[in-house]
């Protein structure tokens, strides 16, 4: 097969397959082709297609960035953990590869040259108005995307973008219902109302100390202190120890002086061509002739490349190949291409793939390190190193140290670690990597909180582990009397008052059911009446409660309604509603108000639309 390939794939074909390969490589190196398997795991299937951990990291980062850009340090930092962010991220992939599907399912497709055409034209892919294969490269590299993945995620975004679309643009909004609508929205309804205030009637409850005991003793279960922990633990992070750790300037100058023994100098060179296949007839070289001479009148190499070039990988680029040490083309390739100065271009080179013009369009050479450049990043690196060992050497040695261990003790000293003290934290957990929750899971099982057993070494993450011995542990139990005498009597008081209440508001109620006027209710009561003319359900100056019932009591026919609700201030108002009046939209604000409302009706069929899709799907999340 190898064979049949290696004899098939001349002319542009090669150099196309050749440019796609390097861009991985040059990205990610040759280990990327192997290490986004199956083994890295998966992190969630939708309809046997699969989300993997992979792809989560890498939209989670994306998340992060965008975050980052967006608030810069105001970020709070708990807000941009992996834990936090992954949940999110995730539902949101899922919800992608549903759309994705549906679109696909509904022969839904994106051309070749409509896609190349969008990344051709984006302007943050281009310099000076032109689209640039390096700046583009170099994009995609810092978002941790080859362009292959790219593209493919562009396609699904035009895909998916398509088909919201096709759902959203589907809704509409006719004018009767516009008009029931504003009849329910733009009500306005006449009421008046008088207000019982709810600290005239505390001042008349009576709490008695048998009523508080009784209480308390029929509701302990609501009385309960929290159940509370403390413990000692052993806490390993690799940056902690790495920030420990006092590297000398004579292992940085060792350490220097043996990088740079083994540093050599490389050119990196970013090339372009020109690519004629070899014709039968002999027209290749009536068509080289042309090109030189095109060149030769000064027109631009890569728009050249665009109309000539028979290489399908890199003529929509201007002819672009990326950039090479001297040994990713064929050697007659390389060697007239180091033979270039920057913006020149070749004599015709002819190799296997066909005859090629070859412009250099950029040249970059390493330069020799120096002490001072390099010594942050060599202590960095010598501290990371013995850190590592350490780390290393905890994660061997800690779950022998501390296996049917009394006590931490003998593992810290033996690790030279330091045992830490927490404070006092319920079942949502502690601070720091105490707060994890594979952590608190370990804390509240049965072997560590009623055994006192210590607990397995944790490894929290691939840099983090610790390993915890039970300090304290206070169970839930009921609080004294004393301490909750004070609550009790005012909930007691409270549920007193209300009861008052609605017996007075009831009574108010009956009398003015009997004909009975309300302003002459309030006069002979001394309480306070008001009268709202054509409110609204969003009437300033009113609480929310009083509309929220007003709105919901029904039309009155011959006589008033009156109710009674209570407001969350603890006053109780008896209310008259005296006239309902349906609303209505002006004239010239119907196109505004169908468009709005056709916009809200799309918004929500789409949410319905994939609200469906998920209810369908077969989703498992690993």
């Amino acid at each position: 097969m190898l064979q049949s390939i290696r004899e098939t794939a001349k002319g542009g074909m090669a150099i196309f397959i050749v440019a796609i390969l390097i861009i991985p490589f040059a990205l990610f190196g040759v280990d990327s082709l192997f290490l986004q398997d199956s083994s890295q795991g998966q992190a969630a299937k939708v309809n046997d297609e699969s989300i993997s951990e992979v792809a989560v990291g890498q939209a989670v980062r994306v998340q992060k960035q965008q975050l980052l850009d967006r608030f810069g340090d105001q970020v709070p930092a708990d807000l941009l953990s992996d834990e936090r962010l992954r949940g999110p991220v995730l539902q949101r992939l899922i919800q992608r590869q549903l759309l994705s599907q549906s679109a696909l399912e509904g022969d839904m497709i994106v051309s070749d040259t409509e896609l190349d055409r969008l990344i051709i034209d984006s302007p943050q892919f281009q310099r000076d108005s032109q689209f640039d294969p390096q700046l583009f490269t170099q994009l995609l590299r810092m978002q941790g995307y080859t362009p292959l993945m790219y593209k493919n995620l562009l396609i699904d975004d035009i895909l998916v973008n398509q088909h919201a679309s096709a759902i959203n643009d589907s809704a509409f909004i006719t004018t009767a219902s516009i008009e029931q609508l504003a009849a329910i929205t733009q009500q306005e309804r006449d009421f008046q109302y008088v207000a019982l205030d709810y600290d005239k009637v505390a001042s008349q409850a009576s709490i008695s100390e048998e009523e508080v005991q009784s209480f308390y003793e029929e509701n302990q279960a609501g009385l309960m202190t929290r159940e509370e922990i403390s413990v000692e633990y052993i806490e390993v992070k690799l940056n902690s120890l790495a920030a420990a750790i006092k590297v000398s300037e004579e292992d940085i100058v060792a350490q220097f002086k043996q990088d740079l023994a083994s540093f050599e100098a490389s050119i990196q060179r970013q090339a372009a061509h020109i690519l004629i296949e070899p014709k039968t007839d002999g027209s290749d070289q009536t068509i080289l002739q042309e090109i030189q001479s095109k060149l030769a009148s000064g027109e631009a190499f890569d728009e050249l490349a665009k109309q000539y070039s028979d290489d399908l990988g890199s003529k929509a680029f201007g002819g672009d190949l990326g950039i090479t040490d001297g040994s990713t083309f064929p050697e007659a390739f390389e060697t007239a291409l180091a033979s270039l100065d920057v913006g020149e271009v070749s004599e015709p080179v002819t190799t296997d793939s066909g005859i090629h013009l070859i412009k250099l369009i950029s040249e970059q050479s390493t330069e020799a390190p120096t002490l001072d450049g390099m010594r942050t990043t060599i202590a960095e690196s010598l501290s990371l190193a013995e850190a590592e060992a350490k780390y290393l050497e905890a994660v061997e040695a800690l779950p022998e140290l501390t296996y049917n261990a009394d006590s931490l003790e003998y593992a810290a000293n033996d690790l030279e670690l330091t045992i830490k003290q927490s404070q006092r934290f319920g079942r949502e957990g502690g601070s720091g990597l105490l707060g994890n929750n594979q952590v608190v899971a370990a804390i509240f099982h049965d072997d560590f909180l009623i055994n006192g057993q210590i607990s397995d070494v944790i490894e929290v993450s691939d840099t983090e582990l610790i390993v915890l011995k039970l300090k304290e542990h206070l169970p839930p139990s009921v609080k004294p009397l004393e301490s909750v005498r004070e609550d009790i009597v005012q909930q007691l008081t409270r549920e007193q008052t209300e009861i008052l209440l609605r017996a007075k508001a009831d009574k108010h109620i009956q009398t003015l059911n009997n004909g009975a006027d309300i302003e002459a209710l309030a006069r002979e009561n001394n309480l306070e009446w008001q009268v709202q003319l054509a409110g609204t359900r969003q009437q300033a100056g009113l609480e929310q409660e009083l509309l929220q019932h007003i709105f919901s009591l029904p039309h009155p026919e011959s006589n008033p309604i009156t109710s009674g609700v209570q407001l969350d201030d603890g006053n109780y108002l008896v209310v008259q509603l005296t006239k309902v009046v349906a609303g209505q939209v002006p004239a010239e604000q119907l196109a505004s108000v169908q468009n709005q409302l056709a916009i809200q009706q799309s918004q929500n069929e789409f949410a319905l639309f994939q609200m469906a899709l998920e209810q369908n799907a077969d989703i498992k999340i690993y």
